[in-house]
């Protein structure tokens, strides 16, 4: 009975074998077709197509994936032996497949209920990192497996090994350990010491999580344990363990490139592996063609660095305060293509992109979208008064709020145009007060911001974090009256032989229509041409130009967002830690002083040799000169003028005087009692100083 029951089991065995052996030829046969062809010597092998990426003027401003091959015997002995104890301590004895080693792996996966174990042999992880990278489905594994046995039939252990260590990552940006090597230590592969080795041997299984630059404590655990794996195989002694772990690592800094152009290159990769995975947007071949303007990026840091060198020497430093910061972002109005991105002073002191990741308070940058929405919503003009006074809003369950102007000063009755020019906080929150948060809200959001806003008043004075990014895509939207381009950073993709994978195409959204619009952008123009954006003329830009200004409470935010009719840039500096911007003098860093002049440092040097261009003006619009305290049609008796645009339908006549009636002038006397021979108050010209 025992005898025919072993019977029944060999033959269940073998026919499970002669099961499996058919399958996977079968599998090979239907594989054999699409499998990649060895080479004669595996040194030939394309260990991968790096990436390369381009600015739209045609400049490479970034090759990925770039590898240093080298030779078994130029590896240290070390790094050899602990980089097959953790990756695959059976690899002398396998022929491509560790079936004891997967065995382990499920065992250990099921128990933990967790992915904790590998089963991959390092021939494996050869096969899959050569030739199927950026697969993801179960035919992948397959393929690996027959091409693994493949390369075990094919080369020996020394060259499967060799190519192994050339190819795997190691964080940092380092391919291979000749460059893990360098990146980490600065020394050749060869030089590597016992400690060193078996840090870099315990990076490629988690490169991000056990990178020493940013996580030291748990590098070096991963180490500990590599020597501990070392000893336990008898590859080193104990007392060689003690020693090292007792030695200097000598860990050199992180190596990073001093180099502008980087904050865009990392928005690039980030959203291409988002899209493609990491491995595929650095080693597919690829050929990105951006936005980015180099000569654009070029003056935008030139001019960002000389105007920053002047503050920091004019600016009061807190003890332990880092540099004064900086970001610009600047983007071609009839696309939305982003032409630059400075993401802070230096790259390779602090990679945080400022310019896209930094949601700081824009201040009086966020008024145009809450003077727009009062004109939409409640039929207002540029040339509608309003009272400058002091103001105090009770707020049902909390404190009553009373909004302060800059200057603690009140302009009385004032239109609308003006009362943006001067940037006036009472204005601004009477509006925001008439329409309410959301309806402004809604409005940004026609506008392009994204960023959480506060449903409260006080939004009306810019204290939701935005980014420059954001900003300069709204401001974007009033030079194109209303036309919203969303911004992008790639151009197009080509693969490794040419083929387009990607290719940008935009189609602006008409958000709000022209004659909607251009009163705002007129009124953005008085900003430059008499308001708190003056700095402009008087630093001889003389570009058609609209923009506004932006300082926070305690200055430690200062802004100028600013467009012409081809590009809209917006600038912000301020400290990380977002302490304040006192000047040695008493005074604080305003937009006015501290952003705007970088803005047109830049602008004039992007726009060297262009002749200016005027903003088209929609069919159903018209200019007048008003009174600044009546926002009527201006005669002889007006004190202060000014031109603003309204749509045609606007009246601005004055209401007729009734017969019986006198008009008292501003001198309180009735016209009758005027001394003709007197002398009349001087008139004053459109804008007085904010």
């Amino acid at each position: 009975m025992i005898g025919r029951s072993l019977h029944v089991l060999n033959l269940i065995l073998l026919t499970s074998i002669l099961f499996v052996v058919l399958v996977v030829a079968g599998l090979y046969f239907w594989l054999n077709q699409e499998l990649p062809q060895l080479p004669q010597n595996l040194q030939h092998i394309n260990l991968s197509l790096p990436t390369e990426i381009y600015s739209s003027d045609g400049e490479r401003i970034k090759i990925l994936g770039e590898r240093h091959p080298i030779a078994l015997e130029d590896i240290a002995p070390y790094f050899t032996k602990a980089i097959i104890v953790v990756e695959d301590s059976r690899f002398y004895r396998h022929s491509g497949i560790d079936h004891k080693g997967l065995v382990r792996a499920l065992w250990t996966n099921l128990r933990q209920k967790r992915i904790a174990q590998g089963g991959s042999t390092i021939t494996q992880q050869l096969s899959k990192n050569l030739f199927f990278s950026f697969e993801r489905n179960w035919v992948r594994k397959i393929k690996e497996l027959l091409i693994a046995f493949q390369l075990e039939a094919t080369f020996s252990k020394g060259q499967i090994l060799q190519a192994y260590c050339n190819q795997i990552y190691f964080g940092s940006g380092a391919y291979g350990v000749e460059e893990a090597a360098q990146v980490y230590f600065r020394k050749r592969a060869k030089d590597l010491n016992l400690y060193q080795a078996a840090l870099l041997a315990g990076l490629p299984n988690s490169p991000n999580n056990a990178n020493p630059f940013a996580h030291y404590e748990r590098a070096m655990q991963r180490t500990k344990y590599v020597l501990n794996r070392m000893v336990s195989e008898n590859l080193i002694s104990l007392d060689e363990k003690e020693l090292a772990l007792q030695s200097d690592i000598d860990l050199v800094k992180p190596r990073v490139e001093s180099n502008p152009n980087l904050y865009f290159v990392d928005q690039v990769l980030e959203q291409i592996e988002k899209v493609y995975g990491k491995e595929f947007a650095h080693f597919g071949g690829l050929k990105i063609v951006t936005t980015l303007d180099t000569r654009y990026q070029k003056l935008a840091f030139k001019s960002a660095r000389n105007h920053l060198e002047a503050l920091e020497s004019r600016i009061v430093k807190e003890r332990g305060a880092g540099p004064l910061q900086v970001a610009l972002v600047a983007i071609e109005n009839k696309s939305g293509a982003v032409r630059v991105m400075l993401g802070g002073k230096d790259y390779s002191h602090s990679q945080f992109n400022r310019a896209v990741s930094n949601n700081r308070l824009p201040g009086s940058s966020f008024k145009p979208f809450v003077y727009f929405t009062a004109m939409e919503e409640l039929g207002y003009s540029p040339a509608t008064v309003v009272v400058d006074e002091p103001l105090t809003i009770d707020i049902p369950g909390s404190v009553p709020w009373s909004p302060q102007n800059f200057d603690k000063e009140y302009a009385g009755n004032i239109v609308l145009k003006k009362a943006l020019m001067k940037s006036i906080n009472i204005i601004s929150s009477k509006l925001m007060n008439e329409v309410g948060p959301e309806k402004v809200i809604r409005t940004a959001r026609k506008f392009g911001i994204k960023s959480p806003l506060g449903k409260n008043l006080s939004l009306a004075l810019g204290t939701s974090g935005l980014s420059p990014y954001e900003v300069a895509s709204a401001y974007s939207v009033i030079a194109n009256l209303g036309v919203y381009n969303e911004p992008y950073l790639i151009q197009h993709i080509e693969d490794f032989q040419g083929n387009r994978l990607y290719e940008h195409y935009y189609q602006g959204v008409q958000q709000f229509l022209p004659d909607s619009l251009y009163p705002l952008l007129n009124m953005m123009q008085g900003v430059v041409e008499g308001g708190t954006g003056r700095v402009l003329r008087r630093m001889g830009f003389r570009h058609p130009a609209g923009g506004k200004t932006g300082t926070t409470n305690d200055f430690k935010d200062a802004w100028f967002n600013g467009f012409t009719k081809d590009i809209t840039a917006s600038v912000w500096v301020g400290f990380d830690d977002n302490k304040s911007m006192k000047g040695k003098s008493g005074k604080g860093l305003t937009g006015a002083s501290a952003a705007a002049p970088i803005w047109v440092h830049f602008m004039q040097k992007a726009l060297e040799g262009k002749s200016p261009v005027k903003f088209p003006v929609p069919d159903k619009i018209k200019f007048a000169t008003v009174d600044v305290q009546t926002g009527y049609l201006a005669d002889e008796l007006s004190l202060e003028t000014l031109q603003v645009a309204v749509k045609e339908n606007v009246d601005l006549s004055a209401p007729p005087i009734l017969p019986n009636e006198q008009e008292v002038d501003e001198t309180g006397l009735l016209p009758d009692l005027i001394n003709k021979d007197s002398k009349q108050p001087e008139k004053i010209n459109a804008v007085p100083n904010p």
